[in-house]
């Protein structure tokens, strides 16, 4: 196994137990924080988020992404990126600070204007480790990454809980998430041992700036698309359809938010490695997706046929109106758990214009419909206009990869068919077995949560080992080269392949 793939795979072990603690916690967390916080709350802080995150991408105008796809690097361009993004935020944060009483007018809203104003502190926390973190990136010093993902985790909940049991509604949210970003900064600039030798070079950063400006400007539209649903429900249906929405969208996602945004961590420098030799860039591709799609899409499968039971069991009665919107953007996540996959490859190659256009498609497209949708027909309108206008979008994803990459779209959906045809077979054993205990008078909703996801686990864990063992190879392979010792992967489940290699 060459040193590249070693490393790979050892950065997805890394952040993949880093992330997974952390994300069991913060998920824990969000749950509490449901019952002890309103639906006004979680969409108020959900429009400062949107509000922040978009000007967040001007901070560093992608030189973080330049500094990992370049192949050579000059001490004087690290140290003109680092001079850059600190004046940047730093103007940034002025405007912001000048142009939050016109926003929290905008949505008659006064509570949003303190709030922005202290949120907002983040930009000039988070230029400063713009270096250090791209660097640390470029090393691939995933290690690292995950232990300071995993504190930072931690040390939000905990504040975030502390100060929800004190009454504090959204200031909770809002401290429990200025608190963790300057913990991870100061890690990071801490562990990547880098540290600006000069201040100023700014001109040396300018040959980065020209591949930075159009990864921002795709990453910029992207954020567009993917969040315009905030600002157009907050105006067109309120700051409680907001907190209902951003409930049911932050469930929808939780599977590609974390395993998908994992993957693309340890995927982003590996596919600029990998740029030049497209076969392997493929295989790579490919083989990640359907890693990617094993995991994910049994979790949203499965809150898509549960959520009538998850919404009241899990979040409490005042969130039964996401039940709906759930259902609908969780399906939508069986495509956005796996595509940013595709733009991250194109981008990684170089093909920046392509991804650009992409994103302009979708940011034009998606909150055009969602705005017709959530006019005509409230939450749920707008969720089926996004289920209709992101899969469409996508097709011009697809066609770029097909010309970009020569990777054809029979390769692609080979790389997922076997996780929906587990997924399939799953929905309809859980959804039979549903209305079974229904007829014959099941009623409790934790009781028939508890068996539908005991079923649907069971059922997708058989379908892999006994009907459709190929997911299963897969996993063995990769804890091989994980150094999994030999005589643990002699067990079942993994015992089967070894008997069916045999009778072979």
């Amino acid at each position: 196994m060459d040193d590249l793939k070693k490393k790979t795979l050892q950065g997805l072990l890394y952040l993949g137990v880093g992330k997974g603690a952390g994300k069991f916690i913060s998920f824990g967390t969000t749950l509490a924080l449901a019952r002890m916080l309103s639906p006004q709350d979680y969409g108020l802080m959900a429009l400062v988020m949107v509000v922040v995150g978009f000007l967040e991408f001007f901070n560093e105008i992608g030189l973080g992404s330049a500094i990992k796809q370049r192949p050579q690097i000059t001490p004087s361009q690290l140290n003109g990126c680092f001079t850059l993004s600190l004046l940047i935020s730093t103007g940034l944060y002025a405007a912001l600070f000048l142009a939050s009483p016109a926003i929290a007018s905008y949505y008659d809203n006064d509570a949003l204007s303190p709030v922005l104003r202290f949120i907002g502190l983040t930009f000039v926390i988070g230029a400063a480790v713009t270096v250090p973190d791209a660097l640390m990136a470029r090393n691939m010093q995933f290690k690292l990454f995950a232990g300071i993902d995993f504190v930072m985790v931690v040390l939000q909940s905990a504040v975030t809980l502390t100060l929800a049991l004190l009454g504090l509604g959204v200031w909770a949210l809002a401290w429990g998430f200025l608190v963790a970003q300057i913990f991870k900064s100061l890690c990071i600039f801490f562990f990547s041992r880098w540290r600006p030798s000069k201040l100023g070079e700014v001109s040396e950063a300018l040959s980065l700036m020209r591949f930075g400006v159009t990864v921002t400007y795709s990453r910029l539209t992207w954020y567009l698309y993917n969040n315009a649903q905030t600002l157009i429900i907050g105006k067109t249906l309120g700051a409680q359809a907001v907190g209902i929405y951003s409930m049911a969208g932050t469930l929808s996602s939780l599977p590609s938010s974390h395993i998908t945004s994992m993957v693309i961590r340890v995927a982003s420098p590996l596919f600029a490695k990998l740029q030049h030799d497209r076969q392997r860039l493929n295989n790579t591709l490919l083989r990640l997706t359907s890693g990617i799609a094993l995991i994910n899409y049994p979790v949203i499968v499965g809150m898509a046929i549960t959520a009538s039971e998850l919404v009241p069991v899990v979040l409490g009665p005042q969130w039964l109106e996401a039940t709906l919107p759930l259902q609908i953007l969780s399906l939508i996540g069986l495509i956005k758990s796996v595509d940013p996959l595709l733009t991250q490859a194109l981008t990684s190659t170089g093909q920046v214009n392509v991804t650009a256009r992409y994103t302009t498609l979708c940011a034009i497209t998606i909150p055009l419909s969602v705005y017709i949708g959530s006019v005509q027909g409230g939450l749920a309108g707008a969720a089926l206009a996004m289920a209709v206008a992101y899969p469409l979008s996508s097709i011009y994803l697809f066609m770029a990869v097909r010309r970009y990459l020569d990777l054809s779209l029979m390769h692609y959906l080979q790389a997922v068919r076997l996780p929906l045809e587990a997924c399939a077979w799953m929905a309809g054993i859980v959804l039979g077995g549903g209305q079974l205990l229904t007829m014959l008078g099941l009623q409790n909703a934790a009781i028939l949560l508890g068996v539908k996801t005991t079923l649907g686990v069971l059922t997708y864990a058989g379908f892999l080992i006994y009907v459709r063992p190929a997911g299963l190879r897969d996993c063995h392979e990769v804890l091989c080269e994980l150094g999994v010792p030999a005589d643990k992967l002699r067990r079942w489940p993994f015992s089967r392949l070894t008997v069916q290699t045999n009778d072979n």
